[in-house]
């Protein structure tokens, strides 16, 4: 029987743990390797089957596809959370995020929330997605990044970060422990990187 997977909160932690890193495994992969994801986060598309331990992915009807030099920077991106504020703010230059005429405080605002975002991803080890409520701690930032914001995000990002919430949340509703930084530079480590574009990522920080 397949069921959402927000009734995997009733199940074993080890059962939880299994599907939260089933989960972000298919976010990574759909980003970073296929380019290509199913960006609507709504619970009833994320079904698990106890009995034959499988994660089923449906409805593709907000499916959309990436361009390959977003994906590029999206990724140095991501790799920046660990405490990078240089190139946090490199990257979001680079991925329109910013124009560089930005006030302080909406600088100190991005960053913040970029490293708020990045914390599943910063260090070694299990990630307790019930520790902290990331989506909770970005929110507290958006009047600041509102009303000082100079440019719209690109295009790519709503959809992108509509998927990225919807998976952190399942991860908090289903309380799963994951190794997110080694998930991520699994994939990392083989990614074919545009000529020009940085490689900040280490395994050890």
């Amino acid at each position: 029987m397949r069921v959402p997977i927000d009734k995997v909160a009733r199940l074993s932690q080890e059962t939880r743990n299994y599907v939260g890193c089933k989960l972000l495994e298919l976010t990574i992969k759909e980003l970073f390797v296929f380019r290509f994801m199913q960006t609507d986060p709504n619970w009833s598309n994320f079904l698990y089957d106890e009995a034959a331990r499988q994660f089923n992915l449906i409805d593709f009807g907000a499916a959309r596809d990436f361009p390959k030099r977003f994906v590029d920077d999206y990724l140095s991106h991501v790799a920046c959370a660990n405490k990078d504020r240089p190139g946090v703010l490199e990257m979001s230059r680079r991925l329109g995020f910013l124009t560089g005429d930005e006030p302080e405080v909406m600088l100190d605002a991005h960053v913040q929330a970029a490293f708020i975002v990045g914390v599943p991803f910063a260090k070694p080890g299990g990630h307790d997605f019930r520790a902290n409520n990331i989506t909770h701690s970005v929110s507290n930032l958006r009047a600041t990044m509102l009303k000082h914001r100079l440019t719209p995000p690109p295009d790519e990002v709503y959809s992108l970060h509509r998927k990225l919430s919807g998976a952190f949340l399942a991860c908090i509703k289903i309380g799963a422990v994951v190794p997110c930084r080694e998930m991520l530079f699994q994939v990392y480590e083989q990614y074919d990187f545009s000529n020009d574009c940085p490689e900040v990522l280490s395994s050890s920080g």
